[in-house]
């Protein structure tokens, strides 16, 4: 193994805690590097590895929206979702990217060949071999193909093969790459095409960008420095070449970085009306050059930023607003000119409070998808608090933004993204295992009543991640997570239910507080979970065995409410679980509401009991006349309201009048 590699190597081993072979450990880094650029959410590369039975290929993974997708459910829930007009039409992203890793120094262009044929086979529905995966893979590229009028653009296709030797542009080598690419534009599927080898040197590199803070240059012309402000270290507003700041959101290799977006609240909504506008005006040369007055601009907010004359260099920073703006040049980027310019307001600050401010003032002129705003709440910011506040042999990480601990030292298997927090919560305190396969954002919709209500005890978010991190745990070390991976949640249910099979208390009653802090005590028992864990596979494999492996539906047992049903009666439990008493949705009946938007005549809120969206009309704010609804209300407040039309109106949501 080419030596200079061993040391990051060893280090992603120790941050996944794999336990796998020199060759599984390498395939699993390298899924992790290639793929995370692709999503700003944290993911498991694990579930990107093929595994043995499949040839030519080790990694597979589908980015859809911003989400590495691993079922066809999971697909069809978010094409679903994207149906419902809610007054953000959504249509869809997808990339595929698409690994080879080799721990030989030298390139073996039987390989690369082999490879490349794999790819364009796997692709194209050719026959892959027995892997699970590989089928579920294909089912999914099969459903998005078949369903290309809700894509933005063709989805974008990634190829990279890996060895860890030195390479040297070997003529053989250029020409499988040319072939490869040439194959894929030939199906006319697909938008941006990238055909890359990664030798030992690009792998180091990359491994160090991860370690290493986000850090990029940038120059603005005709700069102003904005005035002092209070918990803001400095901020300025100026012009940017439009092909520079292209530069600034891609990586090395050229690609948009989707976690620069993480903070922006709204991902890219594909080409609706008002980014079809965009599109048009940068297509059109004389409207070009007048895009920095026609386009609003973007927002950026960095840890630090050092100033050179008009360069700027900025530290760990996210484009806060103008995710839109920003996919529209980097899809556009070959019609940009030189004349053509983008406002850009620069911010530092490490204050995470003004952050989220800021976050929400510059996304606030229409209401937008509860998944979006959801970790912005004060909820998640608590919630990050609570995780902290366990000792630190037991605690895990909740990633309340994109990539935060990207450059520390702790197991990455100890991190918790959200939509990892809510299938968690989903499966080990609502006793619904089989729906965590489905897309994070409808199991938030269809759970709204149910989880992250604002007295919510939090241990138990803490302490659902903490029994699935422990199932994962035990599956990795003892080299059976293949097998049971699918059975994870479920596991992790059956673990809370040795511990307390009894009927759940209310979440957010003084016995849920207790039952969390029980389960806690007995988790930091490794006798305890071993033996649990052993007896509860047993108890799986029993119940397995007694039922075929799909369903009369075609679904897999896993996904099914009978098969969880049927593990909650061996431990005497019950699918329903206690919720506290909420009024009907009717006329008069009155709600607590948070503010999420204001415009000219009504303010948006969300009625929080329901996570539905609602609006109140100026005359309703106060009950008398007032010119600007800013005087009276601000993003992010909370208000009481009462409902004064019980039909919910298109895009607007519940009509309703504010008490004062």
């Amino acid at each position: 193994m080419y030596s200079a590699v061993i040391p990051f190597l060893d280090e992603h081993v120790k941050e996944f805690e794999l336990t796998g072979s020199n060759t599984e450990n390498f395939e699993h880094l390298i899924n992790y590097i290639t793929v995370r650029d692709y999503t700003s959410r944290y993911f498991d590369p694990a579930v990107s590895c093929l595994g043995k039975p499949e040839v030519g290929i080790d990694g597979a993974s589908i980015i859809v929206n911003d989400v590495l997708v691993t079922s066809e459910d999971e697909v069809k829930s978010i094409f679903e979702d994207g149906k419902k007009d809610r007054g953000l039409a959504r249509e869809i992203t997808v990339s595929l990217i698409f690994t080879q890793s080799k721990t030989s120094e030298s390139l073996d262009t039987g390989d690369l060949s082999l490879f490349f044929n794999s790819v364009d086979n796997f692709i194209n529905g050719g026959t892959v071999n027995a892997s699970p995966k590989s089928k579920e893979i294909q089912r999914i590229i099969n459903y998005i193909f078949n369903h290309p009028t809700q894509l933005a653009r063709n989805p974008d296709c990634f190829v990279f093969f890996a060895y860890l030797g030195k390479y040297n542009h070997d003529a053989v080598a250029e020409e499988f790459k040319n072939d490869a690419s040439i194959k894929l534009e030939s199906t006319n599927k697909f938008g941006s095409i990238s055909v890359n080898i990664y030798d030992a040197t690009k792998i180091i590199s990359m491994c160090r960008a991860i370690k290493n803070s986000v850090e990029k240059s940038i120059t603005m012309n005709n700069c102003a420095v904005l005035p002092q402000i209070d918990r803001i270290r400095e901020a300025f507003i100026g012009t940017v070449s439009c092909n520079e700041y292209v530069k600034l959101i891609s990586n090395d290799d050229g690609i948009l970085m989707s976690h620069l977006f993480e903070d922006n609240v709204r991902y890219f909504q594909g080409y609706n009306q008002v980014n079809s506008q965009i599109q048009s005006t940068l297509r059109n040369t004389d409207k070009q050059q007048a895009f920095s007055v026609l386009n609003n601009g973007v927002t950026i907010v960095a840890q630090e930023i050092r100033r050179i004359s008009n360069t700027f260099v900025l530290k760990n920073f996210q484009v806060v607003n103008g995710c839109q703006t920003s996919y529209i040049l980097y899809d556009n980027r070959s019609f940009l000119q030189d004349d053509a310019y983008i406002v850009v307001k620069l911010i530092s600050t490490t204050d995470k409070i003004i952050v989220d401010d800021i976050v929400q003032t510059t996304n606030r002129q229409t209401p937008v998808l509860t998944e979006a705003f959801e970790t912005l709440r004060e909820f998640h910011k608590d919630l990050e608090n609570a995780y902290a506040s366990y000792e630190p042999k037991y605690r895990l990480y909740y990633e309340r933004r994109s990539k935060q601990y990207d450059s520390s030292d702790i197991s990455k298997n100890k991190i918790v993204s959200f939509p990892s927090q809510t299938a968690a919560y989903v499966a080990v305190f609502l006793n619904e295992p089989q729906s965590t396969h489905r897309y994070y954002g409808e199991l938030l919709t269809a759970n709204k009543q149910r989880m992250y209500q604002d007295d919510d005890v939090l241990e138990q978010y803490c302490v659902s991640s903490m029994l699935v991190y422990l199932v994962d745990k035990y599956l990795r070390t003892n080299n059976i997570s293949t097998r049971y991976k699918k059975y994870r949640f479920h596991l992790a249910m059956m673990l809370r239910l040795t511990i307390d099979s009894s009927q759940l208390p209310k979440a957010n009653s003084k016995n849920m507080k207790k039952l969390c802090n029980t389960i806690y005590e007995k988790i930091k028992e490794n006798d305890f979970v071993v033996k649990s864990m052993r007896t509860n596979i047993d108890l799986l494999n029993d119940i397995i065995a007694k039922q075929p492996a799909v369903t009369t539906n075609g679904n897999d047992i896993s996904r099914t409410r009978n098969f969880t049903q049927q593990i909650l009666e061996r431990f005497n439990g019950d699918m329903n679980t206690p919720a506290k008493e909420i009024l009907p949705l009717e006329i008069g009946n009155v709600f607590e509401c948070r503010v999420t938007g204001i415009g000219y005549s009504r303010a948006y809120v969300e009625i929080l009991d329901y996570k539905e969206s609602g609006f109140i009309y100026i005359g309703n704010i106060t009950g008398t006349y007032i010119r600007d609804i800013e005087s009276v209300l601000s993003i992010g407040q909370a208000i009481k309201a009462k409902i004064i039309n019980p039909e919910p109106i298109p895009y607007k949501g519940y009509e309703l009048s504010m008490l004062i």
